[in-house]
């Protein structure tokens, strides 16, 4: 995507899509305005760009997501019970309330992500330009798919808003049901990889693909175990006709590497620059302190893998050492650092690709597929590859793929998705001393709407009040 457009934060459009960042919030909605500001192309991609622009947040991809996923897991300690009013440390600990701020921002600003979409799509008929038109109604299908995804697996049950709605229609508003959602969640993936290019020249490239979206579908028919639907989706991300587009790269190092954005195995990532203020990271409390990071998950990597460098601390300014696998640069200007956080890795493809086909039909031959795309990753990381005969069950290839998902996507906010959609989490937790339930699976609803919705209802082992 060109550098002059990339992600910013377009004032007037966000006033338009809400005045506000809590979806329920009271106060006065500008929503009556937006058709006298959507007149012209222009206009939807900068409303596009708006919505692009949310991710990077701090509420969002930044901060939170990072907290809620990898916090949340047993990758990461949370050491500091003072640190943010202990918001993090609770997260980590499974002590968070409905009133936790990560929690409750983590509601509000994807709904305020979700709005900005349907104010695209509902204004999306200005567009003259008809390739145009197409693609603006894809990515604004994209995006609102990925945050109800986020949301479905963060908080079960949750409200589909299908267009812009008045203050009232939000109050009046209740969760739909989960498979309600996936079904949503569905339509928005399978219409984005209908609409989208399959890639975009330099100036636009970074937003979303086709190959993205159904890269994500997969995801989303994995996450709900069905895997004959994950195999064809994938399958047809590794036929011809994405021939070229996406490929491990030989040197896993180089994936993460800021002079290297936009790789073939960057399928869909939230972009920043260190160079901009205001659209860089600066250096996240887990990936500065080594004793943050689970030892079992130090330990796990074999001393030939390269992926076990990738979590080694390494200096880039005088005074804090990150690890390697994100800030190998750093601009002493803006105190930031500018990798690309990753949502979607070809690797990522390929492990669910091994994962599904294991879960259709153990094969414990030396020609089985699922091995050998299973051992397309190790391969790549220098790891020792797995032989059929490593193999005595179908549970034990299992447990092999979810082990190899851990060591190859770590801080990379899959783990705790991972652990629940496997029903794994109660075993993982119980390992770094956490006693959980599959009431833990869930977040609670935030308190906030709660006080406002009448029609909502909170998830079981949280407090209504």
């Amino acid at each position: 995507m060109n550098r002059k457009i990339i992600y910013i934060l377009m004032i007037a459009v966000g006033l338009f899509v809400t005045s506000c960042d809590d979806f329920l919030d009271e106060r006065p909605q500008s929503v009556a305005s937006a058709a006298n500001f959507y007149k012209s192309d222009s206009d939807i991609e900068n409303a596009v760009n708006a919505c692009y622009a949310t991710l990077q947040m701090s509420q969002l991809y930044r901060d939170f997501m990072i907290t809620m996923t990898e916090t949340r897991s047993d990758n990461v300690e949370d050491q500091n019970p003072g640190g943010n009013a202990g918001r993090d440390y609770n997260i980590d600990k499974f002590a968070a309330g409905a009133d936790n701020a990560a929690i409750t921002s983590m509601w509000q600003y994807s709904y305020n992500a979700i709005m900005r979409c349907n104010a695209v799509l509902d204004n999306i008929g200005v567009c003259t330009n008809a390739s145009l038109k197409q693609r603006y109604e894809g990515e604004a299908r994209f995006l609102r798919g990925l945050m109800y995804f986020n949301l479905v697996r963060f908080y079960g049950a949750v409200p589909i808003v299908r267009t812009q709605i008045s203050v009232s229609q939000a109050i009046a508003s209740s969760r739909d049901d989960v498979n309600s959602v996936y079904g949503f969640i569905e339509e928005d993936f399978k219409a984005a990889s209908a609409l989208l290019p399959k890639q975009y020249p330099d100036s636009d490239k970074g937003r979303a693909t086709s190959g993205a979206a159904l890269g994500m579908l997969a995801k989303v028919y994995l996450t709900q175990a069905r895997w004959s639907d994950c195999v064809t989706i994938i399958e047809r991300l590794l036929s011809a006709e994405y021939s070229g587009v996406y490929k491990l790269l030989p040197d896993v190092a180089d994936v993460f590497k800021s002079d290297n954005k936009l790789n073939e195995e960057l399928m869909f990532v939230v972009h920043y620059s260190k160079s901009i203020v205001g659209e860089g990271h600066g250096f996240n409390q887990y990936f500065g302190n080594a004793s943050f990071l689970d030892v079992n998950l130090r330990n796990g990597y074999e001393a030939d893998d390269a992926r076990k460098g990738l979590l080694e601390p390494v200096v880039i300014d005088k005074t804090t050492t990150p690890f390697v696998k994100f800030y190998d640069t750093f601009d002493p200007t803006t105190k930031n650092v500018g990798y690309d956080q990753a949502i979607l890795r070809y690797a990522d493809v390929l492990l669910m690709y091994a994962e599904a086909l294991n879960e259709i039909r153990f094969d414990a031959s030396s020609s089985s597929k699922a091995l050998e795309y299973l051992n397309m990753v190790r391969d790549r990381s220098g790891a020792t590859m797995y032989l059929s005969t490593d193999f005595a069950s179908q549970d034990a290839f299992r447990s092999a793929v979810l082990l190899e998902r851990r060591l190859e996507f770590p801080l990379e906010m899959h783990r705790w998705f991972d652990l629940i959609r496997t029903n794994t989490a109660e075993e993982a937790m119980a390992k770094v001393g956490m006693n959980i339930t599959k009431d833990d699976y869930l977040y609670p609803i935030p308190k906030s709407e709660m006080e406002l919705c009448p029609n909502f209802y909170q998830n079981p082992g949280y407090s209504d009040k």
